[in-house]
């Protein structure tokens, strides 16, 4: 006897909306965590505690490479934990709270001497680290346990976008509004701190429950870390190895802009705290707002195609800042935040789906749900190039001579700071992002071969069951 199916049952199933949002809202805590920590880690360092953007750049570095063997041994403890909360469940609380307890350190870090703030600072980016990894690794498995839907994992991701939308404007803007009311000092961070870690413990303890319970089974392996075959297997996975060598440059990309975003306001353009404001929100709420043309066009003309539109007009917008300087217009501002919101939009909507598709192929590859090794993978990838981007970008602003400063004071940076400050922000994440391209452009998983893989696996199943 020979079965055929063409699809898993869950396939077709519409998740609810109330599954959406419980599982989309726990990204605000991972958008304000992360691009707060690039963006304003290395400003708090080199414009109010007086250190330089190196230092900043290399406790950044060391922090995410210590964790990177930590993410490996998360994402495969998650998938083989049997709790009564399912297998992620657990790791989603813990990362809430350590990420909460994590800001405050960063943010507002107690007077100490030079020597023993730099030990505070790398405790608190350890233990950031951490607990980011406890959250986002079994976090980014979610996708493909929940639904087996091509398309309805585009749609899962979409709401998940908006959230991003919303976080990244809180991390941008709110926390440039709360920095500049408290006269952009240690108080202003020191408050920016305290209240995001509120919205970061909280955000993240609402996806922990309400996302469904999940158990799942166990990959075959009863080792915490992979072995050579499990590696092995994910190499045999072309869709995700594409991808992984995307996210490489896709996070230097990201390194770039967010270690020089508002240096680059401050000193290149002149418009501080509130030409950041205007863009974050613009770029923001267009991402937002343009989730629904992404969603279609990912389901009209494929994921890959989306996700290169998206490339196009990242590095588009990127490049126009090399034109901006002090006379640039709120209008300027406004127009390069629309750009940024409809590339950003497409890219984080597309690599997240498809990264869930590519996990749903692993696991008919593999007869194995190994989600979470597969996301922690991804996760050492981001953590390693962001870390590395933030590092080289610290260590070139500071060879070309940038000024760090104290109390938030704003100097005249010699030509050589302008010149490298207008690199990072602009032209060195178009290129990253060019190389990401091609990345993507080998990509070939779409719904077909997915569906073909799936058939062959219940075809599989059904000659064994025979």
């Amino acid at each position: 006897m020979k079965m055929s199916v063409s699809k898993d049952s869950r396939a077709d199933v519409r998740l609810s909306v109330r599954t959406c949002l419980g599982f989309g809202i726990g990204t605000v805590g991972v958008s304000i965590m992360l691009n707060t920590v690039t963006t304003y880690f290395p400003a708090l360092m080199s414009t109010v505690l007086g250190q330089s953007p190196e230092i900043a750049g290399y406790l950044l570095m060391i922090s995410k490479l210590a964790d990177a063997v930590i993410d490996v041994a998360i994402g495969s403890l998650s998938d083989r934990a049997r709790t009564r909360w399912g297998r992620r469940k657990p790791f989603l609380l813990g990362g809430a709270l350590l990420s909460a307890v994590s800001f405050v350190m960063l943010f507002a870090p107690p007077v100490l001497s030079e020597g023993a703030l730099l030990l505070w600072m790398i405790a608190g980016l350890v233990i950031y680290s951490t607990a980011y990894s406890l959250f986002n690794v079994p976090y980014m498995a979610l996708p493909a346990e929940l639904t087996d839907g091509f398309h309805e994992r585009t749609r899962l991701i979409s709401f998940r976008t908006v959230f991003v939308s919303i976080g990244q404007l809180l991390a941008m803007a709110g926390t440039a509004w709360l920095i500049q009311s408290g006269g952009a000092g240690r108080s202003g961070f020191a408050t920016m701190g305290m209240v995001m870690a509120l919205i970061i413990g909280g955000s993240m303890t609402a996806t922990a429950l309400a996302v469904p319970v999940k158990h799942g089974t166990a990959p075959g392996s009863g080792k915490h870390l992979p072995g050579p075959a499990q590696l092995r297997a994910i190499a045999r996975n072309r869709p995700f190895m594409m991808l992984l060598g995307a996210k490489v440059f896709q996070f230097l990309s990201f390194a770039s802009v967010a270690s020089t975003m508002l240096l680059f306001m401050l000193n290149v353009v002149g418009v501080g705290y509130n030409g950041q404001i205007a863009f974050a929100v613009t770029q923001n709420v267009v991402t937002a707002l343009v989730m629904p043309l992404w969603v279609w066009t990912g389901k009209r003309f494929g994921k890959r195609r989306t996700y290169l539109a998206g490339v196009v007009l990242f590095c588009m917008t990127t490049l126009s800042w090399l034109l901006a300087d002090h006379s640039i217009t709120t209008t300027g501002i406004v127009l390069r935040g629309i750009g940024g919101g409809l590339g950003s939009g497409a890219i984080i909507l597309m690599s997240i789906s498809m990264l869930g598709d590519t996990q749903a192929y692993d696991r008919l590859l593999t007869g194995e749900a190994r989600e979470g090794l597969l996301s922690s993978a991804i996760a050492v990838i981001e953590k390693v190039s962001f870390a590395l981007g933030v590092a080289v970008l610290g260590v070139f602003l500071h060879a070309l001579g940038y000024v760090p400063t104290t109390g938030g004071a704003i100097v005249a940076q010699p030509a050589s700071a302008m010149l490298a400050l207008k690199l990072g922000f602009s032209v060195i994440p178009a290129v990253m992002f060019a190389i990401n391209g091609l990345f993507l452009w080998a990509y070939d998983l779409d719904e077909d071969k997915l569906a073909a893989a799936r058939l062959e696996t219940s075809e599989g199943l059904g000659n064994a069951v025979a």
